[in-house]
């Protein structure tokens, strides 16, 4: 979230409640932007659909396209945006600045490559009219491009034109698809997967736009100079991938169990199942947003303060008490975190059981939602460890965490299928990984010291590559 804290340091020191929200705001489009869009959009678009007389079979079609889009668009960019993230950091912190926006193209065209060859063989053999396919596609290239921005969004402090960016997309697609639907006599699927790819197209040339004003290269560097690092950062690639396979693991289970179906005969879904996944993961949005406010306003100038004594000769009295500060704030946002999602996650439990089944849920669906809000509870309080531990440059952990939570989401998904259960597989996965996480993060603090002097090598190690002149140059 390299520059992003600045700007909601500034917005928090600020009184009124205007300036709050707009830090608030701010915070909730860089992390969760393109997913807060789809959500809503789907929401919106099948309102549009139904009010308008579209058949089910074509509402449906349109769905399942959309979330295949997002999810694998997700997982293909999880490949690069981690160590994106880490790389764009080092390259303000070293004063590779040239290089930023060349690492964006990079990025993009790689994302591009290893996204777009599956895409296009599934495409392929997909028994799929020609137009569904082009809109897809379409809508999939545009979300790995969106995912990659993302990255470098955080760094941009004009949080006015990235609301612009996001809610003028919106505004599109929902333009489009009213004259569609009441000026023509379309009522497709395709015609509303093309009104949905001209509300993400106009997002992601916005969004470039505004990151080539802001990173403007004063000479030329090779697109692919940011894998100069990927010896020294391979696990973060991993990382990513696990994590966001991970997230969408007991999906793909159901998915091929007794709840999945087959939409047009292309698309492997669990309707049941994944509606509640839906709304379950809503309750988990707040704590996105906070942790970052609370992450880079509170958290961080504790831990750089730490630090900057390290680097700076202080003394051990002055270490030792910068220490003691940070560990003092840790405690208390990672507190007002959990309080925070608990209080949501009842919320959303309650106002579950009651208005849940007004909208065609079931008993059974309002209990499978009740266990995965609290599965994604657990979830999330999961990954907000593992973000704080790589923080503290906790990589092999981190890796392993997500290796364990990725094993075990899946082994206990093909596990409840054999007894006919749904919900509690996600639960004991993400608790599970919560509890080796909480585990992990009190290790690595009671041996801050010791992996701050004497865990790192005597002597430095060669981490270039090939790509490492393609840097210098």
């Amino acid at each position: 979230m390299a520059g992003i804290g600045f700007e909601l340091k500034k917005l928090f020191d600020k009184s009124g409640l205007v300036n709050k929200a707009k830090a608030y705001t701010y915070s909730s489009l860089i992390t969760i932007g393109p997913m807060l869009l789809c959500i809503v959009m789907v929401g919106v678009f099948n309102r549009m659909l139904r009010g308008a007389g579209t058949d089910y079979l074509n509402v449906e079609l349109f769905q399942s396209c959309v979330i295949y889009a997002f999810i694998f668009s997700y997982i293909i960019s999880s490949l690069m945006t981690m160590y994106l993230t880490r790389v764009s950091s080092d390259f303000l912190n070293e004063g590779y600045h040239n290089a930023l926006l060349p690492s964006l193209y990079g990025s993009i065209q790689i994302s591009l490559v290893f996204g777009g060859i599956p895409a296009l063989v599934f495409l392929v053999f997909a028994d799929l009219p020609l137009s569904i396919k082009v809109g897809l596609f379409l809508l999939y290239m545009l979300l790995v491009m969106i995912w990659n921005q993302v990255v470098y969004v955080s760094a941009m402090k004009n949080y006015k034109r990235i609301v612009l960016a996001f809610s003028s997309g919106a505004a599109v697609s929902i333009i489009v698809l009213a004259v569609i639907l009441y000026l023509t006599p379309l009522r497709t699927a395709s015609s509303a997967l093309f009104a949905f790819d001209g509300g993400f197209l106009v997002t992601c040339a916005m969004l470039m736009i505004q990151i080539e004003r802001y990173f403007k290269p004063g000479k030329t560097v090779s697109n692919f100079s940011f894998l100069a690092f990927l010896r020294r950062y391979p696990s973060l690639i991993a990382i990513g991938l696990l994590n966001s396979v991970g997230l969408f693991a007991h999906q793909f289970v159901q998915w091929a169990g007794p709840a999945g179906v087959q939409v047009s005969g292309a698309f492997l879904m669990a309707p049941q199942y994944d509606v509640a996944v839906f709304c379950a993961f809503l309750s988990a949005v707040p704590t996105l947003i906070v942790f970052v406010v609370s992450l880079e306003t509170s958290f961080y100038p504790k831990f750089r303060n730490y630090y900057d004594f390290i680097l700076s000769k202080g003394s051990i009295l002055d270490i030792n008490r910068a220490r003691n500060e940070m560990y003092q704030v840790l405690g208390q946002q990672f507190t007002l975190i959990m309080g925070i999602q608990m209080i949501f996650s009842i919320i959303s439990i309650a106002i579950g059981i009651r208005f849940l089944p007004l909208i065609g849920f079931t008993s059974t669906q309002v209990d499978l939602f009740n266990i995965l809000v609290i599965g994604y509870f657990a979830y999330i309080i999961y990954n907000v460890l593992a973000l704080v531990l790589l923080y503290f440059d906790d990589r092999k952990g981190v890796l392993w965490l997500a290796i364990a939570f990725l094993a075990m989401n899946t082994l206990f998904t093909v596990i409840s299928l054999w007894a006919n259960d749904q919900g509690f597989s996600f639960f004991a996965a993400s608790f599970v990984t919560l509890i080796a996480a909480l585990a992990r993060i009190v290790y690595v603090l009671n041996h801050i010291n010791y992996y701050t002097f004497s865990a790192q090598p005597l002597v430095a190690r060669k981490t270039e590559n090939r790509f490492g002149p393609l840097l210098k140059r």
